[in-house]
């Protein structure tokens, strides 16, 4: 059913362009075929996540240019659009192709490659010149589509419908999908290798059915198999023997119990140049220094976790962790707008692990990630650790909660640092977008200047709101205030009211309180009220019953009113937690513990109307 769903605009499309080519219809028929086609097509896209594609949107063109030819200008629209139907679609498909580009906008292709690839490598020149390159090829097939659907309608009117097919659709079809396809496949690998980039880890050819479901890409995920990659970014000069290394590897055995392979990178064996502070980076989104640095960052946006392990040195990382880290200035200012759990590891001689470790943590979100722990030790010694055994426990849990979390695919909640850091760099790149330019064109692109909800793809829950409710609790807060003792020195502020009455504690089921609350019934505060509370409960008890409140008189009944006043559903030990006091009523209203139907005033009159 989900692949009917993704396919239904083309269904939609080729139906209606078929139906032009065999059998047009007369023109009052057409009319509103067309709108019914425009609404089938337009009904997939207010449920679609994200922009639409750019075939999706000559697809919406093309029928608005029916609805345009057939409403506005019948005479000659009429015309054209059943003479050249398919022409019409290609003609809108080229435009779709060549408009954007020429307009500064997305390039076609690349609104598919950005499916698969990196966000990291979206402003690289490599991946601009592939994709522009690739979005004129497509022009081009839709130019020669146009040009080949047009025979029939200028030289052979007198053919038949199967004539027609063949040069509007066949042909078409055999250029797209059997030349398009394979440039799809093969261009991008060329282009790198004409370059001179080869064996680069991060290229390679992507399989591709259909053009809307995301063309090869100039750099795709490492980790093409089906296992899962952790990558760690170890500082430290003394690579595979320092404290360090035997931190991270502590990780590894319990990563592979849940076949999650650990990748370790030593950026000691790595060439990776001192940062000049030139601001080419966040100018124009690359690097001009040509070393390892891109590389293993691409290996860290693509991993399924991330690791960043330093000793301190001097109070601080070492000095080939900062180098990493400066140079990383690029990345530091774009969001990726996909997140992967991670750790940070460090180890010192008894002064500055915990700092260093806070400092690694929050880097995480550089490259894309969240922590979900720290690892620390100190160490005096290579292996020399203070607790060893006591290091090893808390990385097995750390190891344990990463490999659920990649699993899992889980999120933290936001916290504060990250509002801060949302709030800092959104006002940072808006103020210097003229030199932050490739900053802002992500900023933008992704719609994180939307709201901080966007930036981190975290929602408020929508909770009911009563304003009644919120002005009856007030008056209730005047009324006893004002009731007070006079020497009474200090007030205890009254709680919120709880929306049930209470029996005595030795109640152990929510049935059994129910049947109790008539003994408990005021009826000083009923006064000569009139109304019956219906009870749904479910959870630990499943059952209905319902509180008829008349003549100064207060019932029990089970089963189901025919029109009760009020109705509460609740599981029942919530229930029983707010009538023993130990939940706040109103609190649990408010965050969806129990729901409530019909006149909410009267649940507020709960608390008055039976006795504590």
């Amino acid at each position: 059913m989900k692949r009917i769903f993704k396919m239904w605009p083309d269904i939609v499309i080729s139906g209606f362009v078929t139906l032009l080519i065999a059998a047009p219809p007369t023109l009052p028929s057409i009319r509103g075929i067309s709108l019914g086609g425009l609404m089938l097509l337009a009904l997939p896209a207010l449920y679609q996540k994200g922009s639409v594609s750019p075939v999706r949107q000559a697809y919406l063109l093309y029928f608005v240019v029916n609805g345009f030819g057939f409403w506005i200008l019948p005479d000659p629209g009429f015309y054209l659009l059943t003479r050249f139907p398919a022409s019409i679609l290609y003609a809108c498909l080229l435009t779709m192709a060549i408009l954007p580009g020429l307009i500064g906008g997305q390039y076609f292709i690349a609104y598919f490659a950005k499916k698969s690839t990196p966000a990291a490598v979206w402003e690289t020149d490599v991946f601009k010149a592939i994709n522009r390159n690739m979005s004129w090829m497509w022009s081009g097939f839709f130019a020669a589509s146009l040009v080949t659907a047009a025979i029939p309608g200028l030289f052979l009117p007198q053919a038949g419908w199967p004539t027609a097919i063949a040069f509007q659709v066949a042909f078409p079809g055999v250029l797209m999908l059997g030349i398009g396809v394979r440039l799809n496949k093969k261009y991008p690998a060329y282009y790198q290798r004409r370059i001179g980039i080869k064996n680069n880890p991060l290229t390679a050819d992507v399989p591709d059915d259909r053009l809307d479901s995301g063309p090869t890409h100039p750099i795709k995920e490492e980790h093409m198999t089906k296992h899962l990659k952790v990558i760690a970014i170890n500082g430290s000069p003394h690579s595979q023997g320092g404290n360090t290394s035997i931190m991270t590897q502590m990780i590894s055995p319990w990563l592979a119990k849940e076949d999650i392979e650990l990748e370790e990178i030593y950026l000691a064996d790595q060439m990776i140049e001192f940062c000049v502070g030139c601001g080419q980076c966040i100018e124009k989104g690359t690097c001009w220094r040509r070393d390892d640095h891109a590389r293993i960052v691409g290996q860290a946006l693509q991993a399924d976790g991330l690791i960043l392990a330093s000793p301190v040195y001097f109070g601080h990382v070492t000095a080939q962790m900062k180098v990493f880290i400066d140079r990383s200035l690029a990345y530091g200012h774009k969001p990726r707008g996909t997140w992967k759990p991670g750790l940070a590891i460090s180890a010192s001689a008894g002064k500055g692990e915990t700092a260093t470790v806070d400092y690694l943590a929050g880097l995480l979100g550089v490259y894309g990630a969240f922590a979900v722990g720290n690892l620390t030790a100190i160490a005096v010694g290579p292996g020399k650790f203070m607790g060893k055994d006591l290091v090893e426990a808390r990385a097995a849990d750390l190891a344990t909660d990463l490999a659920r979390a990649i699993k899992e695919k889980r999120r933290y909640p936001a916290t504060d640092r990250d509002l801060a850091s949302y709030l800092f760099m959104g006002d940072l790149v808006k103020r210097q977008k003229e030199f932050m330019r490739d900053d802002y064109r992500h900023w933008q692109a992704a719609g994180f200047f939307d709201g901080f909800e966007q930036y981190m793809d975290q929602y408020f829950t929508k909770q009911p709101y009563n304003e009644d409710m919120r002005k009856q609790w007030i008056k209730d807060l005047i009324a006893q205030a004002a009731g007070r003792e006079a020497d009474r020195v200090r007030p205890v502020m009254p709680k919120r009211p709880n929306p049930v009455g209470t029996t005595p504690s030795s109640e152990v089921s929510c049935q059994e309180l129910l049947k109790a609350m008539p003994g408990g019934f005021n009826k000083m505060a009923a006064g000569d009220l009139k109304a019956v509370f219906q009870f749904k409960m479910n959870g630990t008890e499943n059952f209905d019953g319902y509180l008829t409140i008349d003549d100064g008189r207060c019932t029990y009944s089970e089963g189901v009113h025919a029109s009760p006043d009020v109705t509460i559903k609740s599981p029942a030990q919530v229930w029983l937690a707010i009538s023993r006091g130990e939940m706040n009523g109103q609190a649990a209203f408010m965050s969806g513990k129990y729901q409530v139907e019909g006149d909410l005033s009267l649940l507020m009159k709960l608390g008055s109307l039976f006795s504590r």
